[in-house]
């Protein structure tokens, strides 16, 4: 036992020096077993006190898990949680942290000084967070998996890590592949969110798409800009207004009616002003999202018979395949010519041009907010080359995919 934990403590000391992380080695009762801080800046806002930090964490002593959890404190903080076992024995829980996804600009540090009203802490507050490791999200993953590894001898892949977290609400998917900074660097300007993260997100809510809203996680924190100088949850409630707006026009758009979905609206926005913590509002936000989804949904299906909505949710998920007017008729069970009587009818189209249709709203996705060259997304919605593919995209929008591209690509430079 002597040289298993010391195994432990020169394996948390290399990862402590490695990434400028604190480490505490806590035992299921409670009880700090080692720690590695050397001078490190304690936040000031909790003096990172045993019990506020468990508290802050969630963090159960005897709880363990089988893979590296993630948690992210109101402070922007960002800590791994590794539960250590040896022969099925649970000795106890690995904490490394905190560290900052990205460095915090003075407005949102500002936020958190006036919400706890610790003004005479203020140069200490700065301090700290200039002072603190910035590791972003991609490469705390990276971290996770290779600590999980060195403490377990268990190889788990960063995919997992996420699914893992994901399932448990702690972590937001990772998209920053910003390379790994440790060190301070200057404090940039507040940004805004990404107008490519928004867009995705409305269409969503737009066309009712609930499987791919409850797969597509928020925005992350830094992708927000400031609304309340004064307050972090201030600044977080107007942030949520401002989505639930949106939210709301969206849901109209995609047919709900205007008098239910400004219900709604006051609704959430009502229940927003009553709360106190980040979680809550987050968790509103996310509801409000899922709610007008669901509502556009349910208008969606009613507007038409159970046979033309299968037929639709077909052509849907099998966009990216080459499929036909029969294809469509042998899923449900018609013949070619009733169900190109029943589908003209209810839809006001062809079969045949609402695939179409549905293949070039897809490109224009494609084309709005992914990377993926023009002369590929035709062959990858199964077109039979690129002229006919530009052909039909310009028959259902009036341009060509290069001139859309130059109109509405999100991610240009």
């Amino acid at each position: 036992m002597p040289n298993r934990t010391n195994n432990l403590k020169e394996i948390c000391k290399v990862v402590s020096e490695t990434f400028d992380l604190s480490i505490f080695f806590v035992k299921p009762t409670g009880d700090i077993s080692f720690e590695f801080i050397d001078n490190r800046i304690l936040n000031p806002l909790y003096q990172n006190d045993k019990q506020n930090l468990f508290t802050l964490l969630n963090f159960e002593p005897d709880k363990q898990y089988r893979f590296p959890v993630i948690r992210k404190t109101y402070f922007y903080e960002n800590y791994i949680l590794i539960s250590v076992i040896q022969d099925d024995q649970f000795e106890g829980t690995v904490i490394m942290g905190p560290s900052l996804p990205y460095v915090l600009f003075e407005q949102k540090i500002n936020g958190l000084i006036n919400d706890f009203h610790i003004f005479a802490q203020r140069e200490q507050v700065m301090h700290y967070y200039r002072s603190a490791p910035v590791i972003p999200n991609e490469k705390l993953l990276k971290v996770s998996v290779m600590a999980f590894y060195l403490l377990t001898q268990t190889l788990i892949s960063s995919e997992t890590v996420t699914k893992e977290n994901l399932k448990f609400g702690q972590l937001e998917q990772c998209h920053d592949s910003k390379p790994f900074i440790s060190t301070k660097r200057e404090q940039p300007q507040a940004v805004h969110h990404d107008p490519l993260v928004e867009k995705k997100l409305l269409s969503f809510i737009k066309e009712g798409r609930l499987e791919e809203l409850k797969s597509f996680t928020q925005m992350e924190e830094k992708s927000t800009g400031v609304l309340s100088k004064s307050s972090y949850i201030r600044s977080k409630k107007n942030l949520a207004i401002a989505g639930i707006t949106l939210a709301t026009r969206a849901s109209i758009d995609g047919g709900l009616h205007p008098e239910m979905a400004f219900s709604l609206s006051d609704v959430y926005i009502q229940r927003l002003e009553d709360f106190k913590t980040i979680t809550e509002i987050d968790q509103l936000l996310g509801e409000a999202f899922f709610t007008f989804t669901e509502k556009v949904h349910q208008v969606k299906e009613e507007q038409f018979s159970k046979t033309i909505t299968n037929c639709k949710n077909y052509i849907y998920n099998n966009r990216y395949e080459k499929i036909t007017h029969d294809d469509v008729a042998n899923q449900v069970e018609l013949s070619h010519s009733y169900l190109s009587i029943l589908f003209k009818k209810e839809v006001g189209i062809s079969v045949s041009d609402y695939i179409q249709q549905v293949k070039i709203e897809e490109a224009k996705n494609l084309i709005e907010y992914t990377h993926t060259p023009l002369s590929e997304i035709g062959s990858l919605l199964n077109f039979s080359d690129q002229s006919y593919f530009t052909k039909v995209f310009k028959k259902h929008t009036g341009i060509t995919p290069k001139q859309y591209k130059e109109k509405y690509h999100l991610l240009q430079k």
